[in-house]
């Protein structure tokens, strides 16, 4: 499809937020977690994994996983490969068939200071967003 033809995206400038949002909070995540010698974009399946550890130990239903398999689909041999990086790097735990997260690993100063900067980066992706919803697309 030549240039001149393909057709506008819709909300164009709003997803270009939500997309600079994306990378941005992973950017954060990814400086504060994973050892500098990591490429960013060769460990984001393992950061998504980790962010599951944290949200099934936040809610009370730590992942094992076949479970963490079936709500990432992916592989249990690859989600098996993603946890015990994730361990090497000193970030999650094995206890029983659950896996939880390090808790002075995830309040570290390090840890702490990105989740500030992702505050930063929602509130102003917020505040952008909220300004183009108001203009026409």
């Amino acid at each position: 499809m030549s240039q001149g033809s393909r057709q506008k995206i819709k909300m164009a400038r709003q997803r270009l937020v939500f997309c600079r949002l994306m990378i941005d909070v992973m950017r954060s995540v990814h400086t504060a977690y994973a050892p500098p010698k990591e490429s960013f974009g060769n460990r984001l399946e393992t950061a998504f994994v980790g962010l599951c550890v944290v949200l099934g130990e936040i809610e009370g239903k730590p992942f094992s996983i076949a479970k963490l398999a079936t709500y990432m689909r992916m592989p249990r041999t690859k989600v098996m490969t993603r946890l015990r990086r994730l361990e090497s790097w000193g970030l999650v735990t094995k206890q029983g068939h659950r896996y939880y997260v390090e808790e002075k690993a995830l309040n570290s100063l390090i840890g702490m200071r990105s989740y500030h900067q992702m505050r930063r980066i929602l509130r102003t992706a917020t505040d952008e967003l909220a300004a183009l919803d108001t203009l026409p697309d």
